[in-house]
């Protein structure tokens, strides 16, 4: 893509680079304020990881190669975290981590089919990674008021798996696609001013926070593997779609370089947490913004024209030949809240976010060249209201004591989400995303469980994930063993499986404008077998 050269974004770059540094500056003169006592004021943690998946099935979207008991993941990951107390009133806090992955024969196939191709790198570039995660000081400015300064994470919403209040920031989904348990590992930092202020008066707080557009373009948005790498949807591995539809990072209505930001209340009403919320963000999931002519490898076929039929939104034209990939901005009003219920002897949890001009790829009733040939969706976008719910119980159940042997009550947890659009219409033709030709519902449900169990004094601990789409079928399933084999060493083995209603096939190269794809027919034979082994220093 193009970049923008001038002054200020030279200079602008230049104070983006220098701002960990002016952080530690401001902060350190306060180190004459208070020397501590002499106590220890530098903590340091965190582990050294190896991890493997291995295919569990063949995959349908890398013809002639048997995908099967093929090693997609081997990965070694350093995470370091350090504060440093200042004085009192004062820590700067650190957070680094390093990943490097063996380049597989699987990904080299993959490689060789196109994957990651838009700039000529090798899959494994698009995981190994060192990133400084986040980095920022804490500043007791009273007794009543805080302030975080610096790259962090924010973290607003009680769903697991699926986000609805959660949005201030993206996520990571390449390397691990939502699998991952621990969301600190996925989700994005940014640089932002967060400040908190106590009303014990009112047995509450405020939380708000700005970030003024000063983040790196890999650190906005959702990230989902549109480069054809091992969790690329079924039917596109080996594909990267940046060859003909790359990032857009400055269109009108997704620009990064723009402020967001929020502010939430969060308090306690007798027993019950509850917080309201608002906040302008970029929406979760990246949409395809349409190119109005149509790609030079599309006109040699009857019929077509070399303008697509469509407009794109934000700006005149796109980064690539069919379009380009944006993250629209959104108003999220949400409200949560969580009690614990004597009668069922569990606690419930709710969560609702308004959405405000939630963005979807369209289906139109006269397709361009590429929703025809290639794949639905490259017709445009357009926005409606959504909803976005979720309720759950969490509860111990002692029987598992006398019936499993577990050492204590096993844990159970059951959530309901689902995503309600408001003025619905089905001749709108909104997908649930671009590349597949299933159409959004007015409702769209999904539950998940938990079954935790523990034996041996908490040292072995398995598990079992479910989430199944009551609305369009299909789902995942997740048995999981944690072993703790010694004080800082901890094995994992689990199985990733998903099953579907159905997956999209290619006809003559594209997907069909008649495909029904939904959610968990992307994942059609993605299951793999996952095991990590964990040093925690």
């Amino acid at each position: 893509m193009k970049q923008r050269k001038t002054t200020f974004t030279r200079r602008s770059r230049l104070c983006r680079a220098l701002i960990p540094t002016a952080v530690m500056v401001v902060a350190s003169p306060l180190v004459l304020a208070d020397d501590n006592g002499g106590e220890d004021r530098f903590h340091f943690d965190g582990y050294l990881r190896e991890e493997v998946s291995v295919n569990a099935k063949n995959w349908q979207d890398t013809p002639n190669y048997n995908d099967q008991g093929k090693v997609s993941m081997a990965r070694t990951t350093v995470r370091v975290n350090m504060d440093f107390k200042v004085s009192d009133a004062v820590t700067v806090v650190a957070k680094g981590r390093a990943a490097r992955e063996i380049d597989t024969p699987f990904l080299k196939h993959l490689q060789g089919m196109g994957a990651n191709s838009y700039r000529g790198k090798n899959l494994t570039d698009l995981y190994n990674d060192v990133d400084l995660r986040e980095w920022y000081a804490d500043v007791k400015a009273s007794d009543r008021v805080k302030f975080r300064i610096g790259k962090q994470q924010i973290v607003w919403g009680e769903t697991d798996f699926f986000v609805a209040n959660d949005l201030a920031q993206g996520y990571d989904n390449v390397w691990r696609s939502f699998l991952e348990p621990a969301n600190e590992e996925l989700r994005k930092g940014n640089i932002i001013l967060k400040t908190n202020i106590d009303v014990p008066e009112a047995n509450g707080g405020i939380e708000a926070f700005i970030r003024p557009g000063w983040d790196r373009k890999r650190d906005i948005g959702t990230e989902i593997d549109v480069y054809g790498g091992r969790w690329s949807s079924q039917p596109y591995a080996g594909v990267d779609f940046r060859k003909i539809d790359p990032y857009a990072w400055h269109n009108t209505k997704a620009d990064i370089d723009r402020k967001t930001g929020g502010v939430r209340w969060s308090g306690m009403a007798g027993d019950t947490n509850y917080s309201v919320s608002w906040m302008r963000t970029f929406y979760n999931a990246p949409i395809m913004n349409p190119s109005p002519t149509t790609p030079v490898f599309l006109l040699g076929i009857p019929g077509v024209r070399a303008s697509s039929g469509v407009t794109p939104t934000g700006a005149t034209t796109t980064a690539g030949s069919a379009g380009d990939i944006i993250y629209p901005i959104v108003n999220v009003f949400g409200a949560t809240a969580s009690r614990y219920v004597d009668m069922a002897d569990a606690v419930f949890s709710t969560e609702v976010a308004f959405i405000k001009n939630a963005p979807f790829n369209v289906v139109a009733a006269t397709s361009s060249p590429m929703s025809q040939f290639i794949a639905p969706g490259f017709d445009g976008w357009k926005t409606k209201n959504v909803v976005a719910a979720m309720v759950r119980m969490d509860k111990n159940f002692a029987f598992t004591q006398n019936l499993l042997g577990t050492e204590k009550p096993m844990f159970f947890s059951v959530q309901l989400f689902d995503k309600w659009i408001q003025k619905f219409d089905q001749n709108d033709n909104l997908l649930y995303s671009v590349g597949w030709g299933g159409r959004a519902k007015r409702h769209s449900t999904l539950v998940t469980t938990i079954f935790d169990l523990s034996y041996d004094n908490g040292r072995i601990h398995p598990q079992l994930v479910l989430g199944s789409d009551v609305t369009n079928g299909g789902g995942f399933y997740i048995p999981s063993v944690t072993t703790q084999l010694s004080k800082n060493l901890r094995w994992k083995v689990e199985y990733d499986g998903f099953w579907d209603n159905g997956y999209a096939k290619t006809v003559n190269g594209g997907v069909s404008a008649s495909d029904r794809t939904t959610l968990f027919g992307y994942l059609h034979h993605r299951d793999q077998v996952y095991t990590s082994l964990t040093y925690q220093f």
